[in-house]
């Protein structure tokens, strides 16, 4: 017992040491409070903490305007929607009931007025949101299981350099940068990856995808069937639907769903493959004016971005599914033509907007440094 001790003692302070170094088991709260400090600050830690650590960035900035979804609306900007405080909390949650739950919660902290929800076809499939509600769910107990996670974070960092000395003894004691805008990285995913959780929530497109993502959008098709279908939208999700629809009136906030485009392949080969007409059913029902009847009968504008002009140039996504900075904000300045969506956001200035796209032309990842 006695030797235990002299071995694991001293490698357990070692790894809490180099956890507290790399911001893993720093709390999430101080690390939302060094942001709003700081516009240079990007974290990433265990996949599991997304939504608490964005829970603790909602508590700190109190937004206006809410979004929530998947990673497709990871790209969003709080500069789109100035001058009102707007917060991305994308990447919290994937299949409709921790889209709600999220949002029950965030709502309990916070009083946005608005509340926009990537509401995409494949959402509406049980096979896919079972799947994915045992494999994406959030860490919001933060006790003894969320340091042991934090813990591990780190335990991987290390596999992950394969025990490269130089690479460990950089990371643990000289501030690391990401190579974009040579934001500080907080949190051993940020570290490894160099990319990250801005303050405003949105995430950077991680290097990896940036290198690999005109090989990518040439297989719009291929991309699509990593997806579940299925035959129609299932009703046990459209359900969770109807839940958000009451939470909404209980809580005094709009909800806007959007589906955000997809790559002009990808969407064309939803709408026309016969083979796998099958199993897109839910693609085509969700864009469907009945559908739309009934998000409007629960008092939520549905606007379908799918297959746009946006889907037609590439440097609007930097993978099938997935806009870019570029991508979102014409998917903002588009649906800010319309009278439905342009009521919520009456001082926004389409002209400042527009000046942006302009100012970014040529660039496909980064509108906004």
């Amino acid at each position: 017992m006695t030797l235990f001790a002299v071995v694991f003692v001293p490698l357990l302070a070692a790894l809490e040491w180099a956890a507290w170094r790399l911001g893993a088991t720093v709390p999430l709260s101080e690390i939302a409070m060094e942001q709003s400090r700081s516009d240079r600050l990007v974290w990433l830690g265990a996949f599991k903490d997304y939504a608490p650590y964005k829970l603790e960035r909602i508590r700190q900035i109190r937004p206006e305007v809410l979004l929530v979804g998947s990673s497709r609306c990871g790209q969003a900007r709080e500069q789109m929607f100035r001058p009102y405080v707007t917060y991305n909390a994308c990447l919290t949650a994937w299949p409709l009931a921790h889209v709600v739950d999220f949002i029950d919660r965030a709502t309990t902290i916070a009083k946005p007025r608005v509340v926009i929800v990537a509401l995409d076809y494949f959402l509406f499939d049980d096979i896919l949101a079972e799947a994915w509600r045992k494999e994406r769910t959030m860490g919001f107990d933060r006790g003894p299981d969320s340091h042991r996670r934090e813990l591990h974070s780190v335990v991987d960092f290390l596999i992950r350099t394969s025990g490269n000395v130089e690479t460990i003894r950089s990371a643990l004691l000289v501030p690391q940068v990401e190579p974009v805008d040579n934001n500080l990285l907080v949190g051993p995913e940020a570290i490894r990856g160099k990319f990250g959780f801005r303050k405003d929530g949105s995430v950077i497109v991680a290097p990896p995808y940036r290198s690999t993502s005109a090989e990518t959008l040439s297989r719009g098709a291929q991309y699509i069937l990593s997806f579940w279908g299925t035959s129609h939208l299932n009703e046990r999700q459209f359900r969770e639907v109807e839940r958000l629809s009451r939470l909404s009136r209980d809580r005094g906030f709009s909800v806007v769903a959007i589906q955000y485009p997809f790559l002009e392949s990808a969407a064309a080969f939803l709408d026309t493959d016969k083979a796998y007409w099958p199993y897109s059913g839910h693609w085509r029902e969700l864009k469907s004016p009945q559908t739309a009847e009934r998000f409007a009968r629960l008092g939520i504008p549905f606007f379908d971005m799918s297959r746009t002009e946006i889907s037609q140039d590439s440097n609007n996504f930097f993978d099938p599914a997935h806009p870019s900075e570029r991508g979102m904000l014409k998917t903002y300045l588009t649906l800010l033509t319309r009278p439905e969506f342009s009521k919520l956001f009456p001082l926004i200035d389409r002209g400042a907007l527009t000046a942006d796209l302009d100012r970014g032309k040529g660039e496909q990842f980064d509108l906004y440094h």
